[in-house]
């Protein structure tokens, strides 16, 4: 499955394929809360036929730079090796967007990503594979202390880690030197030793500099960093608001949904929005789609959630919509 946009929380990443159906065929699609870019990547991606020209839209700032650096390839590994990030450092440094997003929990920019009985574990996995750096601990888990010769990019060195903690779950021969990462030594929670989750987050901005072979990509997309209501609309567009949902206090503590409504009905052109609930009537549910939410540690706390696409009923000049 593809993956669009930079790791954010509320991402549209595994859903807008869905959503993108509904829109309709015009000159310029905008963004308006564009977030993660997820919505703009796949987009400029999918939908270069349907559509001109592209434009993303986030009121910070920083991520803004912090997806256009993606873009240029200022993550690609070969000029980036990520140092890690140790929980002090995380919270000294939540003004950058990097730290903040890709070394936080869930993407939530606010919660360190790793419980500190885990951390001492990921440092040293997180050591041995970007910097070929083995400690008393990797040496132990890895049985060597430098990698084979066939093993050499990070992702390889990655998937060697998974498949050797499976080896170790599957065979009940786990080290002893793990036993203290793992709560009551069960071995049903090896999974969580699997995975380098800050690596895979870089894995999705890398993978951002392939929207250079649509070259000069700055015909087909444009940036800003501007209050929705700033924007300037041009003729012939439609426009998808991925709001704050109202009542989710992690998104929406200081976001004027009434302002927004107030705005997003008084337009003459197409405004799709993104909500679990719009009790307004003048705007038309056009979607629904069931999601999982999982900004929990715990999966017996994951919620199915359905959101719902609304529209404001100004149809395209061109194509009406139904």
């Amino acid at each position: 499955m593809s993956t669009y946009g930079i790791p954010y929380m509320g991402s549209k990443d595994k859903v807008i394929a869905s959503i993108a159906m509904n829109f309709p065929k015009a000159d310029h699609f905008y963004d308006l809360f564009g977030g993660g870019f997820s919505v703009s990547h796949f987009m400029v991606t999918n939908k270069r036929k349907k559509y001109k020209h592209f434009h993303y839209n986030e009121i910070k700032s920083d991520i803004v730079e912090l997806v256009k650096k993606a873009i240029n390839g200022n993550f690609n590994y070969d000029r980036f090796k990520p140092p890690w990030v140790s929980r002090e450092t995380f919270f000294k440094n939540l003004n950058d967007p990097y730290i903040r997003i890709c070394w936080s929990f869930g993407n939530d920019q606010k919660s360190y990503m790793f419980s500190k009985e885990i951390e001492p574990y990921k440092k040293s996995m997180h050591m041995a594979v970007v910097f070929d750096e083995f400690d008393h601990l990797a040496k132990e888990v890895f049985k060597f202390e430098k990698w084979p010769s066939n093993v050499k990019s990070i992702n390889h060195k990655r998937l060697y880690l998974r498949q050797l903690i499976e080896f170790y779950r599957i065979n009940n021969k786990l080290p002893q030197v793990l036993y203290p990462f793992l709560p009551a030594k069960q071995f049903d929670h090896l999974r969580r030793l699997q995975k380098l989750q800050r690596l895979e987050p870089l894995e999705r901005l890398h993978q951002l500099q392939q929207l250079e072979r649509f070259s000069p990509l700055k015909n087909y997309l444009t940036f800003s960093s501007k209050d929705y209501q700033d924007v300037e609309i041009l003729p012939n567009s439609v426009v998808y608001c991925d709001i704050p949902y109202k009542g989710t206090a992690d998104y929406a503590n200081s976001f004027d949904h009434k302002r927004f409504f107030d705005w997003a009905k008084t337009r003459n052109f197409p405004v799709f929005i993104s909500e679990y609930n719009v009790d307004d009537p003048d705007f038309k549910l056009v979607y629904t789609i069931d999601k999982r939410s999982m900004l929990s540690s715990d999966k017996s706390k994951y919620k199915d959630k359905q959101e719902k696409l609304y529209w404001n009923g100004v149809s395209h000049p061109d194509n009406a919509c139904t």
